[in-house]
């Protein structure tokens, strides 16, 4: 049986590229492919975004719920706290 694959789709916007950014620091393994208009972010099971690598690479404080802003599409189950907003997989 193959893994589970988690996705988020951001919009390129310099906001999107540096939470893209951030993710790849903080998830070893991530694949992030650039598209017109649109990153596509996957890694098996799960990716964590951090709001304070994030807030570290926006040189300002960033809250996980601003993800909603850049975000297009996602691919499995949500959890956000104040500090991280995960998409993965239970299975």
């Amino acid at each position: 049986m193959s893994e589970s694959i988690a996705l988020l789709c951001l919009q390129s916007t310099e906001d999107g590229r540096i939470i893209a950014e951030a993710i790849k620091e903080d998830n070893e393994g991530v694949v992030i492919t650039n598209k017109p208009a649109m990153i596509q972010i996957e890694r098996a099971k799960s990716i964590t975004v951090k709001a304070s690598t994030v807030s570290e690479k926006l040189g300002r404080y960033w809250d996980p719920e601003e993800l909603q802003l850049v975000l297009i599409s996602l691919g499995g189950q949500v959890d956000e706290t104040d500090e991280e907003f995960i998409v993965y997989w239970n299975n």
